[in-house]
């Protein structure tokens, strides 16, 4: 299938409308697509999964009306957008790195000054209101990475700017849930998508796992015994197919077809969470102690070449398999720039994506104004879909570093006897599984499996205390619990994310102290 790319981009914008200079214009990534995405078929009608409430909403009347279409020259006196002649800023510059050239570790720095008026995306714009789809500038640039990497296989797919991957799942539960609905999930799972659903009246049905994620044939199971009698029967799959969170597994290609399959035999919408989807890694291996791929001291060099490597040998998304455009995927800023941008992107059919931004432009509005210009200037103006590519595999390498220096100190300090645990080839977490029957108080218990799981319980917060003394934060396994049962099992999440590259073997170290102390070892 043709698909865009890297060098067609510029050729690309050249024959397209200039972007407006606005504020608040209307957007849609449809003007940013390659005329490749036109030859594909559109996609299924999806309409029924849409949620009671959701059915016959279409957003603020006045917002749309807010935000005419074309480039003439609009003598505003009918929206409550203040002039930027009241904005108390001038400026804002800010200093980041360059990834251009690629062998520079990124050491680099560039500078950038965005001025109150200027030429091009400027604070005049940026400080104002915003459309629900997001800035011109920075919707283009998404969209166009959207389609490098994922390459959509249908033709009528959007893309729009949202507030993170939280608040998109906020919208998800609105647009395709009624209360008391039933949504699937991994049989571990974030726990904010967990607390989310429960506080709408959603039902949440774990289904098994092993270690490389969702089990289809368990899905399908699932699916294909549903007694409708007593419950509608699920419409809505919420997965995490990369460094899942929390056992940090990444579903083959196999896997990830065969779980699409079932979706299409039993009418599924897939919600695909994958914000460590850049977060692929080659396989672990132990290292005796020398951690990392360029030495301990974790500095990675980018090779110019290797960049369009990385990026195909990333495992296909969901996404870039639909052909019927039943998946929902969120990405995030938040683990492959910065958090606290509160910024990520959404993208589904236009049918879907037009639910999402009828609620957007009631609640969020958009995404933050200054975290949309800072953005656009370091993604596109500075960095360009290369240099973002190459950021994108030097984070791949740095995570690759921290998983090995906390696998080597695991394999280092862990009491085995005890303790097991599945190198991760992707994300940012280590799932943990413990031998609680090994633990002096518990070595013979013979008793209900409720029972046997509140005991559980009571070791997991101990040895979560335990920990804590010695001075390493950790998080209980229970937390992560789709179906709020334990099942005889005793598990806790790791992160490398977090702790300084100088903090991560101690940090092991001490909860394996933790653990010697509390199973009395």
């Amino acid at each position: 299938m043709t698909r865009l790319q890297l060098n067609e981009i510029e050729s690309n914008r050249a024959e397209a409308p200039p972007l407006p200079l606005t504020v608040a214009p209307y957007t849609s990534s449809d003007d940013y697509k390659s005329p490749y995405a036109s030859t594909r078929p559109l996609a299924k009608c999806h309409a029924h999964h849409f949620s009671t409430e959701s059915r016959h909403f279409t957003g603020s009347a006045m917002k749309k009306e807010s935000s005419p279409t074309g480039q003439r020259r609009i003598i505003s006196l009918g929206t409550g957008r203040p002039t930027s002649d009241y904005y108390p800023w001038e400026s804002l510059a800010f200093r980041g790195v360059s990834p251009v050239p690629v062998k520079s570790d990124f050491a680099c720095t560039l500078e950038r000054t965005v001025l109150k008026q200027g030429e091009t995306y400027n604070l005049s714009i940026g400080l104002n209101y915003s459309h629900a789809s997001g800035s011109a500038h920075l919707l283009r640039f998404i969209t166009e990475h959207v389609e490098l990497v994922h390459n959509p296989p249908y033709s009528n797919w959007t893309t729009f700017l949202s507030s993170g991957s939280t608040a998109a799942m906020e919208v998800v539960f609105r647009v395709l849930c009624n209360r008391g609905d039933t949504i699937l999930t991994e049989q571990y799972t974030y726990p904010g998508t967990l607390e989310s659903a429960t506080m709408k009246g959603i039902k949440v049905q774990g289904v098994e796992m092993d270690a490389d994620g969702l089990l289809p044939d368990a899905l399908d199971k699932v699916l294909s015994s549903w007694d409708t009698a007593q419950s509608s029967k699920p419409h809505v799959l919420y997965t995490v197919p990369t460094g899942q969170n929390p056992t940090g597994c990444i579903q083959p290609l196999g896997r990830r077809r065969a779980i699409y399959e079932v979706a299409e035999k039993h009418d599924l919408i897939i919600i695909e969470d994958d914000p460590y989807y850049f977060l692929q890694m080659p396989p672990y291996h132990h290292s005796n102690g020398n951690s990392g791929i360029s030495g301990s001291n974790g500095q990675t060099t980018v090779d110019e070449t290797s960049v369009e490597a990385f990026h195909s040998r990333c495992i296909p998304s969901f996404l870039s398999l639909d052909t019927s455009g039943r998946v929902v995927r969120l990405d995030s800023a938040a683990k492959i720039l910065a958090p606290g941008l509160r910024a990520g992107w959404v993208t589904a059919s236009s049918q879907i994506i037009g639910k999402f931004l009828a609620y957007q432009e009631i609640s969020t509005s958009s995404v933050s104004g200054p975290s949309q210009v800072m953005l656009w200037h370091l993604l596109d103006e500075s960095w360009g879909h290369s240099g973002f590519l190459s950021w994108l595999m030097y984070l791949s390498q740095e995570y690759q570093w921290r998983r090995n220096v906390v696998l080597d100190a695991c394999n280092l300090y862990f009491p085995k006897e005890i303790v097991q645990w599945f190198p991760p080839a992707s994300g940012m977490f280590l799932w943990i599984e413990m031998d609680w029957r090994r633990y002096p108080q518990l070595a013979h218990l013979n008793r209900s499996p409720d029972e046997i799981d509140a005991r559980i319980l009571e070791l997991e917060l101990q040895i979560a205390n335990k920990s804590l003394e010695k001075g390493v934060l950790v998080t209980r396994g229970s937390l992560f619990s789709s179906n709020n049962k334990l099942n005889g099992q005793l598990h806790f999440r790791l992160t490398f994310a977090a702790a300084s590259r100088e903090d991560l073997k101690e940090g092991v170290r001490l909860f394996a102290e933790a653990l010697r102390e509390c199973f009395q070892l």
